[in-house]
């Protein structure tokens, strides 16, 4: 026998029906929320530079997601003196970055180390990318990577770019254990590169850039980066 709409059962099994796609259609939003949010996920980190046990300045990176577009803004202010009152060196640079797709599509900078004026400008062509900097001026492989270190990317590639000068960079990655003493976040992963480019890179868990150690050129001193606030 059929009771129709007017029976309970029916309102019963409506209501049932109707309560269970409100539950499913709130994880969804919830789920779609949540990737949402990760697509477009931002973060920044500063760093002080270290060299002697002493203050040299700093190195701030800024990365902002949204859906397959990352911009990347790098700034970097270095002041070395003597006996704390004679500059004897200083560093500025500013760099942008743009990526899609997870590549590289342009890369723009102006740096001047201690009165030397560098640049960089290099935009997608095709399967490469155009570079125009003061040591290069030619094409690179389109998946180069940058060294801004800000990419955990960055220390699974042999050959990288200068962003100071467009210079193309080959190195040798291999990965290090991470030692108590370096002072990061467990499930830190610690590599060192050699070749054209030496230094020690650590990025945290979740791959952001956790601190750097390199030899400064012009005297062999050690340099730090150390997390602001750590």
């Amino acid at each position: 026998m059929n009771l129709g709409e007017d029976s309970p059962r029916f309102w019963v099994g409506k209501v049932y029906r109707l309560t269970l796609a409100a539950i499913l259609g709130a994880v969804l939003i919830g789920w779609l929320a949540g990737a949402a949010a990760a697509a477009d996920e931002s973060w920044s980190r500063e760093f002080r530079a270290i060299r002697k046990n002493q203050d040299i300045g700093y190195h701030r990176v800024s990365v902002e997601r949204q859906g397959d577009e990352t911009r990347v803004a790098t700034q970097i202010e270095l002041t070395v003196k003597l006996l704390g009152m004679v500059t004897v060196y200083t560093y500025h640079h500013r760099s942008e970055e743009v990526w899609r797709g997870g590549r590289l599509v342009s890369i723009h900078s102006r740096t001047d180390d201690n009165g030397a004026k560098l640049r960089l400008d290099a935009e997608a062509e095709g399967d490469s990318l155009r570079v125009k900097g003061t040591d290069y001026t030619g094409l690179a492989p389109g998946n180069i990577m940058p060294t801004s270190y800000w990419n955990s990317a960055f220390p699974r590639h042999d050959l990288l770019l200068n962003t100071q000068s467009g210079k193309l960079l080959k190195v040798g990655v291999s990965e290090k254990p991470v030692e108590a003493e370096d002072g990061v976040a467990p499930g830190s992963k610690r590599y060192a590169l050699d070749g054209d480019l030496r230094l020690e890179i650590w990025y945290d868990a979740q791959g952001r850039w956790a601190k750097t150690r390199f030899q400064a050129e012009s005297d062999g001193s050690i340099v730090d980066y150390r997390l602001v606030g750590e």
